[in-house]
């Protein structure tokens, strides 16, 4: 009977590689509202260190720790924070912070004079492994320290 037997479905051409998997920061490719404020590539340099982004991350990757970037070549400013939400939604609220005038550290800093909504480049540092506010926390705090963003940089307090 086995002889007699055959596949219904053919097996597809067999891949000689696997896809390959570029890490860094991307656009995403609907275009959304925070596509122009994206700082693309495969790693960031924020007061003098340099830092390789190991995930392949855009403005939808959520539980994220990301910087925002002043782009002003005297200035150069930048801000770390966390978030559990996609970067997307994260960076609208940064923004609106800058529209209003709200003072905090990115709104206070954009609405000096010289600076406008049109100087944000954000960037994804990390996207954290585990769903855990306390860890995820824990990452932003261990980022400030590194690039030393309460003295040199937008951040307040740990």
């Amino acid at each position: 009977i086995r002889g007699h037997l055959i596949r219904a479905k053919t097996p597809g051409a067999p891949k000689h590689y696997q896809n390959r998997r570029l890490n860094g920061m991307k656009k995403c490719e609907s275009f959304c509202t925070a596509c122009p404020y994206i700082k693309e590539g495969k790693s960031i340099k924020i007061n003098g260190i340099d830092w390789k982004i190991n995930k392949k991350v855009n403005c939808r990757s959520y539980n994220i720790v990301y910087a925002i970037c002043c782009k002003k070549e005297n200035c150069g400013s930048v801000y770390i924070g966390e978030s559990k939400r996609m970067l997307k939604f994260w960076l609208d609220d940064h923004r609106g912070y800058v529209n209003t005038g709200v003072d905090n550290a990115t709104g206070s800093h954009f609405n000096q004079p010289g600076h406008s909504q049109a100087d944000i480049s954000v960037t994804v540092l990390e996207q954290v492994r585990k769903m855990d506010d306390a860890y995820r926390k824990e990452r932003e705090e261990y980022f400030i320290r590194k690039f030393d963003t309460l003295n040199r940089g937008m951040n307040r307090k740990i």
